[in-house]
């Protein structure tokens, strides 16, 4: 057995105990006396220790025993409180037990101790006990409610919190248990947890029911709206009628705003407050450039939503102290703004507020309120589209009215002409020839300018692109004028720079352009009024202007003097003579050209100028093309199944030397070209028979058709025609009404 350690004061007795026995022995009798002060000190020492620990020991009594009271009443409340107490081993073995215990448990407290605690427990949270004693040494556990199945009584549940006692040098020993019936108070928390349950479902009911009853009235609006706006094409009047169902099933103030150019107009509006809907008909929508709500909603396209109006946000709404005044008074508290928008355009927008009701905008109204926006806006496209196309049938019948009326008038020269040809002299046979030439060309003309739109405006017209001079179009045009104008007529002049003015373009269709804008020029120019011609080259741009004198145009015509069938009126308010289709095709061509043009006027009686800018193409100098070489005598079939058409064709040849034979349909040119092969055939692509592209096959196949100079012929101006020709091995193609000229180079190009 180790000895306690000694103290500093009983160390220092036996020190000077021994020292003393040392003296004796060695009868060293002088030092007894000096050694007998130090074995006093050291006596004196030890008892002031012992009297220190006598203390000590009665406090320690003292303490113990008031520990042991606290732990014989703490053992009395254990043993005789409600709740009950257990202490089991490790394993769960009960090793002492409480009365209440042993009540809970219904067993005898002597037949309780050293059986499993687990035996009370129900089957169904036996698992989760004995994870709570495996780990009860290692987890701070709580208590938690468990199923227990007494020897005697009911069945109940179980309040269980489990302590791990910790016994010597830190061995796990003991667990601690509490135990109470928490059955009532289990029940009383279900009661309330259902109780809570059920109020919530209520409360979702009624939430539903509210939500429903919402999107009925919206859809039952939207469904009202559509209703109207479907009903006329009158959107004022429709507008008008939208107001009395918005007001006040779904709003209190109603406001419709409509773009009018780059202002906003108050089309329609509405409020709940009779006095408030009087000061909202001298209301100013907002500028649509403006940071307002309304119009950031117009520029944006997004929707707005307010659920709770602030003052600084009614502030900026209101814009002026007038307007601010008139909104307070209303009392606009919630707001929504939706666009008038659809896939085509924005219209203006709509706002809905609500005022000091208990009603507030949610985002399940938003979506409701954007469809009625898109609605209006589709209404607005539908009444703007018939509009437009009751403009449209307008114009064309006004067209077609004009059309036959510039047709009727040179078939009417030409067929009175024909008529005439065989009774009159030779004389008057040459100025008839002169006639019948100058009608059919305007046939012709008109007939182009047709094609021409319709082409442009569909894509179906091919440019043949190449290097021209403008200035030696300005001069050719000017000089086609001049031959076919009557003697007396305004004074054209012509002015170019000194070096080439250079293009990439179509010669004919640029002529056509210049052509067009000067026939234009001769028709509003008086006698004596003067045509000026400029071409010169401006930076990158080919520049062509041409000013007259005439009658100028007026300031509300000026927008539309390009757009198809427009016709400025003459100086009695009526429409000049032609189809109204000339600058529509200048301008198509231009840009098709990559170029501009536009039109001015300083007024009425004070004359205009077009501009045309095409792209500048820097060279020095243009290789001129120089005369056509003349054709040699060529054998030539014709394909052709109008007879009329047919023979104009051959006797325009035959006149020029070629040998010419014709065939009316696909089956009988192959057999002429596999009896003798032509230098040049002409096949038109429309065959009562076979196609002309597949005719024009045939012969490429056939033996020596390679050398066979194949040309289409084509009354459509769609560039699939010639497109699909020329795949099909045609060497060039020709668009009726054939121009002599054209069918010269056109031969002139065949090998020999």
């Amino acid at each position: 057995m180790t000895s306690p350690p000694r103290s500093e004061h009983a160390e220092a007795l036996r020190v000077s105990i021994e020292r003393l026995r040392g003296l004796v022995a060695a009868q060293r009798w002088g030092a007894l006396a000096a050694e007998q002060g130090e074995l006093e000190r050291a006596v004196e020492g030890v008892t002031a220790e012992a009297a220190t620990l006598r203390a000590e020991r009665d406090d320690a009594r003292t303490e113990t025993a008031r520990a042991e009271l606290h732990l014989t009443a703490a053992r009395q409340v254990l043993e005789d409180g409600p709740d009950g107490y257990i202490v089991t081993d490790d394993t769960g073995i009960i090793l002492q037990a409480n009365r209440a215990a042993a009540q809970l448990l219904g067993v005898p407290l002597r037949f309780l101790v050293r059986k499993p605690l687990a035996l009370f427990i129900d089957e169904v949270d036996l698992r989760i006990f004995r994870w709570r004693v495996n780990n009860a040494h290692s987890r701070s556990q709580g208590e938690w409610p468990v199923r227990m199945r007494p020897r005697q009584g009911p069945s109940f549940t179980a309040g269980l919190t489990v302590t791990a006692f910790v016994g010597h040098e830190g061995h796990a020993s003991d667990l601690r248990w509490f135990m109470r019936d928490i059955t009532a108070r289990q029940r009383a928390e279900e009661l309330a947890t259902a109780q809570d349950f059920t109020n919530r479902m209520l409360e979702s009911e009624q939430d539903a029911r509210a939500a429903a009853e919402a999107a009925r009235l919206r859809v039952e609006i939207q469904a009202a709206v559509s209703s109207v706006l479907a009903a006329t094409l009158d959107y004022p009047a429709a507008l008008s009628k939208v107001t009395g169902l918005v007001v006040p099933a779904v709003a209190d103030v109603f406001l419709t705003d409509l773009l009018a150019g780059h202002t906003l107009e108050q089309m329609a509006m509405a409020c709940a407050d009779a006095a408030g809907a009087e000061r909202l008909r001298a209301r100013r929508p907002p500028d649509p450039s403006s940071d307002h709500p309304i119009a950031r909603v117009i520029r944006t396209g997004d929707a707005m939503l307010m659920t709770e109006v602030s003052a600084p946000w009614l502030e900026h709404w209101a814009g002026s102290g007038e307007s601010q005044d008139l909104w307070e008074t209303i009392g606009l508290t919630s707001v929504v703004v939706v666009p008038i928008r659809s896939h085509r355009q924005t219209h203006g927008a709509l706002t809905f507020g609500l005022g000091p009701s208990a009603r507030r905008y949610s985002q399940a109204d938003l979506g409701a309120l954007k469809d009625i926006g898109l609605r209006t806006a589709l209404a607005l496209d539908t009444a703007r589209l018939f509009k437009e196309l009751e403009a449209e049938q307008r114009h064309r019948d006004e067209f077609l009215a004009m059309l036959a009326h510039e047709l009727r008038n040179p078939l009417s020269a030409v067929t009175s002409g024909l008529d005439a040809l065989e009774r009159v002299d030779e004389s008057s046979r040459a100025h008839l020839l002169q006639i019948l030439s100058r009608q059919s060309k305007h046939l012709a003309r008109l007939l182009s300018d047709l094609l021409d739109v319709s082409g442009v405006r569909f894509g179906r017209l091919m440019l043949q692109r190449q290097r021209l001079d403008l200035r030696d179009l300005a001069r050719d045009s000017l000089e086609v004028l001049q031959t076919a104008s009557k003697t007396m007529g305004p004074t054209i002049s012509l002015r170019s720079d000194p070096g080439p003015v250079t293009v990439i373009g179509d010669a004919d269709r640029l002529q056509q352009v210049l052509a067009n804008l000067l026939d234009n020029a001769a028709k509003y120019t008086p006698s004596g009024g003067t045509i000026d011609i400029s071409v010169a080259a401006e930076d990158d741009h080919a520049v062509v202007r041409v000013r007259d004198s005439g009658t100028g145009i007026e300031p509300e015509f000026l927008p539309r003097i390009f757009e198809v069938f427009s016709r400025a009126g003459g100086a009695t308010g009526q429409a000049r003579p032609g189809l109204g289709l000339g600058l529509s095709v200048v301008r198509e061509l231009v840009v098709k050209h990559g170029g501009s043009v536009a039109a001015s006027s300083p007024g009425v009686g004070q004359g205009s100028e077009f501009v045309i800018r095409l792209p500048l193409h820097r060279d020095e100098e243009v290789p001129s093309s120089g005369p056509t070489p003349s054709s040699a005598a060529r054998s030539i079939l014709i394909v052709e199944n109008n007879p009329d058409a047919c023979d104009v064709l051959r006797i325009a040849l035959e006149q020029s030397g070629h040998r010419v034979r014709t065939s009316s349909n696909g089956k009988q040119a192959l057999e002429e070209t596999r009896a003798r092969r032509p230098d040049i055939a002409f096949v038109d692509i429309l065959l009562p028979d076979i196609d002309g592209c597949e005719v024009g096959q045939t012969i490429r196949g056939q033996p020596g058709g390679d050398g066979v100079f194949l040309v289409a012929l084509t009354g459509l101006s769609a560039p699939t025609d010639p497109d699909r020709a020329l795949r099909a091995g045609f060497d060039s193609y020709l668009v009726k009404p054939i121009d002599p000229d054209r069918l010269s180079e056109v031969i002139a190009q065949a090998r020999h």
